[in-house]
């Protein structure tokens, strides 16, 4: 029986690990086709267009995310309507704050100035904001293995649009390739969810645990928001710093080496979703759980960084020399510093499993604005290679702060549940 749930762990790992890689490749596809198509203002500047997008629609998230692959394994007859609550509440805060977005003229350099644009900007927000809440859903009710079916289709099908929508438009082909394919998606998956998935969950009622309060709830929710302003979004500000700073080209040199990094990252990030769904599931095995994960995520990711530092200038020659020349030290920088970001990945895994991740709110926004610093400080002086050196100088830094917290509370997971010492 144990070896029946440590496999359910890997199996769920490697589905979104599959995701990952799948649209990791796919989506250096997309970027090949699309930079030999357009030229690189245009890439720069409908890369900036997606980057605000996904910034707009992860605030809208309001850190649900998490939350439901935390409880929604122990949320028994309640699923159904958690998901359309959730839903409810986070499409409305991609429309207040996609417009005010747009009024306050945070989009006026990437955003073409028709109205009909706006109105597609605002509605693609809401459509990602679901787009990324159903995958979570998916993981957090033991689905996983439907994620890198959703995605990986969605990817080939952007990556089929982009040559006929060029012929239409060469400033937004991009954009427009990038965000019609998830009607479909969004229209399956929640079929799906409400038809099969959530009915057959709330039948088993597996719950191990209680199930928080709603003030516990609200809580988790702001924590897990603040570190997502502090943390997550970290990834998107950069794009917008450097195409404000140094100009759409390179916006295109970063975002490209950007991408691939954080294509790697997922497969780490795989692991840690994995671990935190079936941990949650079956808190008694949450020691073996946390062994089998740090051992599969130990592996994938040594693999996966060291191929993609060697092999780095190949890949980028994939896009066209120019960025190969301006992109592989960025690269290889931004690679190895998921080796670091590994530790906080966990820490934090296990903050969510006691309930007390409040504890790493502030230490993760003193590490990022150290981040911000550095970026600013030296983007004038090194271009975008500031973000590589940014990268590494935080990641070294959530080495140094997370791994002795990290490896106490690991000691501590043989304890019964209701004696771990807080985080």
């Amino acid at each position: 029986m144990r070896r029946l749930r440590v496999a359910l762990l890997v199996k769920n790992a490697a589905a979104l690990m599959v995701s990952s890689a799948g649209t990791s490749i796919l989506g250096v596809a997309f970027w090949g086709v699309a930079t030999r198509m357009v030229s690189e203002a245009d890439v720069g500047r409908s890369s900036a267009e997606i980057a605000a997008m996904m910034l707009v629609a992860t605030l809208a998230q309001l850190g649900l995310p998490s939350m439901f692959e935390r409880f929604l394994p122990i949320s028994g007859d309640r699923a159904h309507s958690i998901v359309i609550r959730a839903y409810g509440i986070c499409v409305a805060a991609s429309v207040l704050l996609s417009v005010p977005y747009i009024l306050l003229g945070f989009s006026e350099n990437f955003l073409p100035s028709q109205l009909i644009w706006r109105v597609v900007f605002i509605v693609s927000v809401s459509i990602w904001t679901v787009f990324a809440l159903q995958d979570s859903v998916l993981i957090g009710l033991r689905a996983a293995g439907w994620v890198p079916v959703e995605n990986i289709l969605y990817s080939i099908s952007k990556l089929g649009l982009i040559p006929l929508l060029v012929i239409w438009s060469k400033s937004n082909a991009i954009f427009v390739a990038w965000m019609s394919p998830l009607i479909g998606a969004i229209i399956g998956v929640n079929w799906y969810l409400f038809k099969v998935r959530i009915p057959r969950h709330e039948g088993l009622n597996l719950s191990h645990e209680t199930f928080p309060t709603w003030r516990e709830l609200v809580s988790m929710t702001f924590a897990q928001y603040a570190s997502l302003i502090v943390n997550a979004l970290a990834p998107l500000v950069v794009i917008l710093i450097v195409f404000r700073r140094l100009g759409p080209v390179a916006s295109a040199h970063y975002y490209i080496p950007a991408q691939i990094a954080g294509g790697v990252s997922q497969f780490l990030v795989s692991v840690v979703r994995s671990f935190l769904v079936e941990a949650s599931t079956e808190p008694l095995e949450l020691r073996r759980h946390a062994r089998v994960a740090l051992r599969t995520s130990a592996a994938v990711v040594f693999a996966s960084v060291g191929v993609g530092v060697i092999a780095a200038p190949w890949i980028l020659r994939i896009f066209g020399a120019s960025y190969s020349v301006q992109g592989t030290t960025l690269l290889r920088l931004m690679l190895l510093s998921i080796i670091g970001f590994a530790v906080s990945d966990y820490y934090s895994a296990l903050a969510w499993i006691d309930r007390k991740i409040w504890s790493i709110v502030l230490r993760e926004l003193i590490l990022t604005l150290l981040y911000f610093g550095v970026i600013l400080a030296t983007i004038s002086h090194v271009g975008i290679l500031s973000v590589g050196i940014a990268s590494i100088t935080m990641a070294s830094l959530q080495a140094v702060v997370f791994l002795g917290p990290l490896i106490k509370r690991y000691r501590e997971l043989s304890r019964p549940p209701g004696r771990s010492t807080p985080i």
